[in-house]
């Protein structure tokens, strides 16, 4: 399974979840459309506030897009941060940061278009945000294990060598809202790169100030569609709506949280106790049941 904010595969799998009216959610990491389900107050949930329980697979390592190992950390990122495109709700991209774009007649170069839109902050985003980002992860020194998927970018690779200048990357901020990438080769597939978290925007003003420690709880700021509020180690991430997100007022889920569920088993069973709206990845063992009671829509 390839390491995406929501891979085919991932998506197949949570599809189990729909047939049996679980909630679900495409609203970041790439998927900015979100479900809505009624929430009756209770005891515990005074509010009615809509919150989807997710089960993540592991513990992140890193929010940071650039450290990010697994696909339960882009998972979670995929929620705090978006890219030039994102996906709809059968995994195709569609606009993100970037409302257009166009490439050339060779199909070597592309120019991107972003909308007008925030750092959960309050700063906009900018085209530069994505060159500095991009010059980021494939620094020697930030040792970013998926930098080579940046290698059709014209320089890529002999930056991520060390033998030239972050600076001569095919990439450049035309102006604030205008992004211009040159290729190495023709790569008709960008749009669905740029739905991967390697391709992220960071905040420039933030990383330049805190280096690697602004994606931790407190300090993180993003463009998607949620917030990280708290995060416990090995205990539970909890996000919640950003009111700065661009599409704000189509996410209907206030709060998304999740939890590292290494034990597959015991993750299938917190999610038919209640516990659990989601969980990923499935337990093998329990395939044949899941495949009787849980059938694919």
């Amino acid at each position: 399974m390839t390491e995406k904010s929501m891979p085919a595969e991932m998506r197949r799998r949570l599809s189990l979840w729909v047939s049996l009216g679980a909630l679900l959610i495409f609203a970041g990491c790439g998927q900015n459309g979100s479900t809505q389900t009624d929430v009756s107050a209770t005891a515990s949930n005074p509010g009615g506030v809509i919150v989807l329980h997710r089960g993540n697979g592991a513990e992140p390592k890193s929010l940071d897009p650039h450290h990010a190992e697994g696909t339960w950390e882009s998972a979670v990122i995929g929620e705090l941060l978006v890219g030039l495109t994102t996906e709809d709700e059968k995994g195709e991209p569609i606009p993100g940061a970037a409302e257009s774009w166009e490439t050339s007649a060779d199909g070597k170069t592309w120019t991107f278009h972003l909308r007008d839109h925030q750092w959960s902050d309050g700063q906009p985003v900018t085209a530069g945000d994505f060159v500095f980002a991009w010059q980021r992860i494939l620094e020697p020194k930030t040792a970013a294990q998926y930098a080579s998927l940046l290698y059709l970018f014209k320089n890529a690779e002999p930056i991520n060598a060390g033998k030239m200048a972050p600076a001569m990357l095919g990439a450049k901020a035309i102006d604030d809202k205008t992004l211009q990438l040159e290729l190495e080769h023709p790569a008709p597939f960008i749009t669905e790169l740029m739905t991967h978290q390697t391709t992220y925007a960071v905040p420039r003003h933030l990383v330049e100030a805190k280096d690697d420690a602004w994606s931790r709880a407190g300090d993180y700021v993003g463009n998607g569609p949620y917030l990280l509020k708290e995060w416990i180690p090995n205990d539970h991430i909890t996000l919640v709506k950003n009111p700065k997100f661009y599409d704000a007022a189509n996410v209907k889920i206030e709060e998304v949280v999740f939890y590292p569920t290494t034990d597959s088993d015991a993750a299938l069973r917190r999610f038919r106790a209640g516990e659990l709206d989601v969980q990923d990845p499935l337990p093998a063992s329990q395939i044949d049941w899941l495949r009787k009671n849980m059938p694919e829509v």
